[in-house]
């Protein structure tokens, strides 16, 4: 074997060392193999071949090929030192920078000094001095993190000394630093860089760098990569409706979303949209194909400080579990998980880099990012930056109560210790998953610890007590909830304390401030932007987020000056928050500054809605004490009729009802009500109930206003999308009827409310069929007919009464109705209950409507699957099927029918058609094996009393008994015995011996000695059933019996006899039970002391046999 070529690759990453040779070698013949070898460098390496058997050359080159391209793929590399090389460059450059220089030597020392000056001697192509190893790249990276704008020309003229990784760097930089005079650069790095990744962020930070015309061209360019109708309701400005849009996008099936980071790109320019793709990007889920766009999204925010996103996005990844999870090596190629997220063995390593991977967020991902916003939070804090605050505000709005709270819990485990077992009890905290929640409000607690940077825990006693005197000892003795941990932990132990909630807030009279008790990290930082506590207030959801931010703005030495500064929109949003303390917080405020003034009417309205009940109690109050002045305010009176709550509303509609308004102020309500319902654009449970009670209110007070209404827009509200609108516009409709004729309703409106999502519109859609004319609807019966079946049960059973009417009115409609409706019963339902709602139509109300039915139909649906399609098969079958049309197989299918009354029928047809029973008595007796008993009970009694023996023939009579059914089998009998004729004898004997079942063999046995006797012949023709009657293993001992002495007698009548009884009995004396062999023995003996008989026995001498001691005795 010849050496042809030779390839040695190398992989070193980590602790892994590893050589792969592969050989191609020549064995004579033009035959050629390819050879391996592999192992860790400088180990004896493990050998292979991939050729099993020896190939052309070509074949070889192939293979060897593709052996070594398959490993350089998996980072194995020719050069010794195991590093794959690094990237090349790209060929993408910019023309040389010619604008204006830094002036960074006037800037104090420090960092920024320091990176500017780095920046410099690599733009200058000076050689970094050793004790600064950092590449240039992270240099440039640094610049950017810190918003380094006197960066920006340096980093512009470094942009082409390196590969693509440096230039990647260099545009996160350009577009951190934000600087106008690298525009142009980015500009043509979105324009013309090969990365997608580099243009990617490039064209972002162009979006918050921009603006005016250059604008609005750059956000055309993502504009046209969204989805037709959202880039349609974009560009026209339509808020309604891009919500249901986006979410019918995010639904469907897709192999890539890449628009979701054109949309959020978008979104920096257009801040309409930014809450449509919130919501979009809360409702996305971690799988893969919508993974990688969530996280490139996740990465822009970090890079435009955009807080709100990086804040929400960061709540999830918290919050949400992981799709799988793996601690497979980063070097580890080739070993498999079982993963059930995808239910199969695999390297998730290997599916990860698959353009269509079916996996993505893993646990290492998940903390990976999650450690991303911890560690910049951290820059940002110990950079004294007030981003940091608005980062942590962010983040703080992002959590959701429904979502993210937890009760506090303990836990208790076994430690071994001192040679036992010792139990320990760990305490966790509400909320105490919620990792940056509880960092960012009481990181520096000493109370607090963070296990494994996933879950937060109360330290024990002796933990607490040391880090507590350790920063009493900071702070010169300590004070507050330091004095207080430290005096709990000095008593004893209260067994029954109750598990700690988290941390409280502190909170000290107003104008005072207060030592940072609650371990509060950067608190100076929150205090330098005291309008982030009025942000938290007003939106954050959880009420530890709300403690902090009130107590932390109560004790703000700003407090007086940041009171006289908060607006009605703001009072408006803290007293109409769902949770308690922003509405207490605003209710307090409030009340105070208005303590002697007229409140704005907005604010009454607000104080109506809170959740807050005092607050409630102070709007009615200020209602009535001022409602002069605020009932001349036809919005007032608009917003009285649409208050949150059940009990105020109904003291709203007292009050109005009571009130004298005149003509205009109360049309004005009336259209104004209106018009606010039409502009309803999301319907929740209170914003439902809010219309309901408003639409009633507005019927009951504003009737003559009403009526006044045009038919134009109680159209519109009957085409509103949101289903209470339109349920109001239908009672509108149904109140006006005097001026309003229900009639004149187009058919694809009234076809539109019946087949409405929203049950209450359906129903009202079906009552107002029953104010249409009967004229009409018999224009519209298609479509009544086809509502029978709707998927809707509420509109199924409204029907009956439409469909009543119908038939009524024209025969034709009732048939035709029946016929259409019928083949439903014979199909799986569609919708649950459609059988039995269709069933109960066609049986009552349609019932005179079925004669048209044919036989088949009939028949189909008595024999049908379902007990719907059967109801309606009896009523036909009992109404209108004669007797005649129906032949004895199918009266006898229907004896066998689960249906009650179908099996009845069936027995009252017997009753009355004896004669032709008795003529088809060969097909009538089959009605015995129906499987229900009931019928089979019905048809033995029929026959006892209606047959008589001249109606039996012995065929029938051993039929019955050849019943696999022991019931009939018993009856067979007992006719067989009733009616037995001699004459038949032999025929029953030899037919009934053929019988397998015990008892059947039992029973023949009685008709040996008359029908057997004395004839060797029929003695032969029964050996089968003589056979089978013996060989049973403890079973039939009387039949057993009978047949041995019929046979011994048989067998001493003559040696022809003795011989057949011989045969039969020698096979069953081998293998009988040892009872029965006893037996056979005996019989064989007897004949063979009478005949010359052959038999299997040989007949042994005993054998004497004498005791030991007695053969000595006589010796």
């Amino acid at each position: 074997m010849r050496l042809i070529k030779q390839t040695v690759l190398y992989f070193k990453e980590g602790n892994a060392d590893k050589v792969y040779e592969i050989d191609l070698c020549d064995t004579g013949n033009d035959q050629y193999v390819v050879n391996f070898r592999y192992g860790r460098r400088g180990s004896t390496l493990k050998e292979g071949s991939k050729t099993p058997v020896p190939v052309s050359l070509q074949a070889a080159e192939k293979i060897f090929d593709a052996v070594a391209a398959e490993k350089m793929n998996k980072g194995y590399t020719s050069s010794e030192s195991g590093q794959t090389p690094a990237p090349r460059a790209s060929t993408f450059s910019l023309p040389a920078y010619t604008g204006p220089g830094t002036d960074w030597m006037s800037l104090p020392a420090g960092r920024t000094k320091s990176i500017l000056k780095r920046l410099q001697q690599a733009a200058e192509g000076k050689t970094a001095p050793k004790r600064t190893p950092w590449k240039i790249s992270r240099v440039i990276w640094k610049a950017g993190e810190y918003k380094i704008k006197e960066a920006v020309p340096f980093i512009i003229q470094l942009f082409g000394k390196g590969d693509t990784l440096h230039q990647y760097s260099c545009t996160w930089a350009l577009v951190r630093c934000g600087h106008e005079t690298g525009i142009e650069t980015l500009q043509a790095i979105y324009k013309d860089h090969p990365s997608p990744l580099v243009s990617r962020i490039a064209g972002a930070g162009l979006m918050t760098m921009l603006s005016g015309t250059l604008l609005e061209q750059h956000g055309a360019n993502y504009l046209r990569t969204l989805p037709a109708g959202v880039k349609a309701a974009i560009e026209a400005n339509q808020a309604t409706g891009l919500e249901d849009l986006l979410t019918d996008k995010i639904t469907q099936q897709q192999s890539q979303y890449s628009w979701l980071e054109s949309i959020y790109i978008l979104s920096l320019d257009k801040r309409w949209i930014r809450p449509f793709v919130k919501r979009l990007l809360l409702q996305a889920p971690f799988h893969p194909n919508y993974f990688q766009h969530i996280r490139t999204i996740y990465k822009l925010a970090e890079l435009l400080d955009d807080f709100e996103f990086t804040g929400m996005l960061a709540c999830r990844l918290e919050r949400e579990q992981e799709m799988f999870e793996h601690h497979v090596p980063v070097n580890s190629k080739d070993q498999k998980i079982y993963l059930p997220a995808v239910d199969e063995y695999i390297n998730p390593r290997k599916e990860l880099l698959k353009k269509n991977s079916r996996l993505a967020y893993s646990q290492k991902t998940r903390w990976y990012l999650h450690r991303r916003v911890r560690r910049r939070l951290a820059m940002l804090g110990n950079t004294e930056n007030t981003d940091y605050v608005k980062l942590a505000t962010g983040i703080l709005i992002g959590y959701n109560r429904k979502l993210d709270f937890r009760e506090a819990w303990a836990k208790h485990d076994s430690i071994w210790s001192g040679g036992r077992y010792t139990t320990v009890e760990t305490h966790y905290p509400q909320n105490a998953t919620a990792v940056l929640m509880h960092q960012l409000l009481s990181g520096d607690h000493p109370g607090l610890e963070l296990e494994g940077g996933v879950l937060w825990r109360l330290r024990s006693e002796v933990e607490t007590r040391f880090a507590a005197q350790r920063a009493a000892t900071a702070n010169n003795g300590g004070g507050g909830i330091l004095k207080k941990l430290l005096g709990l932990f000095n008593k004893k132990k209260d067994t029954n304390t109750p598990l700690p909630a988290a941390v409280p807030a502190a909170v000290a009279p107003s104008g005072q401030s207060t030592a940072n008790e609650n371990g509060t990290p950067y608190l100076h930082l929150w205090n330098k932007l005291p309008q982030s506590f009025v942000q938290l207030l007003v939106d954050a959801e959880m009420d530890e987020v709300h403690e902090f931010a009130e107590g932390a703005l109560t004790i703000h030495p700003s407090y007086s000056e940041i009171k006289e500064k908060l607006d009605t929109p703001v009072y408006k949003r803290l007293l109409l928050s769902p949770f308690p303390i922003p509405a207490t917080f605003g209710y307090k405020l409030v009340t105070e500054k208005y303590a002697t003034l007229l409140p704005p009417w907005e604010l009454v309205i607000a104080l109506l809605n809170s959740q807050h009940v005092p607050a409630r109690e102070k709007g009615m109050e200020w209602t009535l004490s001022n409602q002069p002045a605020y009932f001349l305010q036809s919005d007032f009176i608009k917003d009285l009729l649409f208050v949150q709550h059940g009990e105020i509303r109904q003291w709203a509609r007292n009050l109005i009802g009571q009130s004298h308004i005149n003509s205009e102020l109360r049309k004005a309500v009336a259209g104004k009500a209106i018009a606010e319902m039409m502009t309803a654009t999301a319907i929740d449970e209170n914003t439902e109930g809010r219309i309901h009670g408003a639409g009633d209110g507005l019927l009951a007070l504003f009737g003559p206003e009403l009526q006044e209404i045009p038919l134009t827009m109680i159209a519109d509200l009957l085409l509103h999308r949101y289903p209470p609108v339109l349920l109001f516009g239908l009672k509108l409709l149904k109140a006006n009827q005097r001026y309003v004729n229900p009639g004149t309703l187009s058919k694809s409106l009234l076809i539109g409310l019946l087949q409405h999502d929203y049950a209450p519109v359906r129903e009202a859609g079906v009552s107002l069929l029953a104010d249409i004319d009967i004229s009409v609807l018999l224009k519209y019966q298609d479509e009544m007919i086809a509502a029978c079946v709707s998927v809707y049960q509420n509109v199924r059973q409204g029907m009956a009464p439409v469909m009543a009417r119908l038939a009524q009115q024209d025969k034709t409609v009732g048939d035709k109705a029946a016929a259409l409706l019928m083949p439903y019963l014979l199909r799986k339902e569609t919708s649950e209950g459609l059988h039995e709602d269709v069933s109960r139509l066609l049986c009552q109300e349609l019932s005179g409507h079925l004669q048209n039915a044919n036989k088949e139909t009939a028949l189909n649906l008595l024999y049908g699957n379902y007990a719907a399609a059967q109801n309606v098969g009896v009523v036909i079958l009992e109404k209108y099927t004669h007797p005649d049309q129906l032949t004895m197989p199918q009266v006898i299918a229907l004896g066998g029918h689960e249906n009650l009354t179908v099996r009845s029928w069936s027995w009252q047809f017997y009753g009355q058609q004896s004669a032709r029973i008795r003529y088809e008595k060969e097909v009538a007796i089959k009605l015995l094996e129906s499987k229900w008993q009931d019928t089979r009970q019905f048809a033995m009694q029929y026959f006892r009393e209606q047959f008589v023996a001249a109606d039996w023939s012995p065929e029938i009579l051993i039929a019955l008994a050849d019943s696999v059914k022991p019931d009939v089998e018993a009856f067979g009998r007992e006719l067989i015995t009733k009616f037995f004729d001699g004459e038949h004898g032999l025929q029953y004997l030899l037919q009934l011996s053929q019988h397998p079942s015990e008892k059947m063999q039992l029973f023949a046995t009685n008709y040996l000695e008359r029908f057997a006797s004395d004839d060797v012949a029929r003695i032969e023709s029964l050996e089968f059933y003589f056979r089978s009657v013996l060989t049973r293993v403890n079973k039939g001992r009387i039949a057993k019996n009978r047949i041995y002495q019929f046979l011994l007698t048989e067998g001493r009548k003559s040696e022809e006899a003795a011989k057949t009884v011989c045969t039969i009995l020698s096979d069953i004396s081998a293998t009988g039970a040892i009872g029965d062999k006893a037996t056979c023995i005996d019989v064989l003996l007897q004949l063979r002391s009478l005949y010359e008989v052959e038999t299997p026995l040989q007949v042994k001498p005993v054998e004497t046999r004498m005791a030991s001691n007695n053969i000595n005795t006589l010796l």
